[in-house]
């Protein structure tokens, strides 16, 4: 595992108002916890998914929190 891609990940929901504005949202699990990802490349494979999947156009991205 390289340097970069230790540490915790968050994934980062972004999405467009009325208006115009962007308002950034963080994903949360099942018992309103940060959705935390240990391993980067998991983390980033979940939000292309997700970004995929959205009928929204909403736009997913990782950051790292810790």
């Amino acid at each position: 595992m390289s340097k970069e891609s230790k540490g915790v990940y968050c994934i980062i929901k972004e999405l467009v108002l009325k208006n115009g504005k962007t308002q950034s949202v963080i994903l949360l699990d099942g018992g309103s916890e940060i959705l935390e990802y240990t391993d980067k490349s998991e983390a980033e494979n979940i939000a292309s998914i997700f970004e995929t999947n959205s009928d929204s156009g909403y736009k997913y991205y990782v950051r790292k929190i810790k």
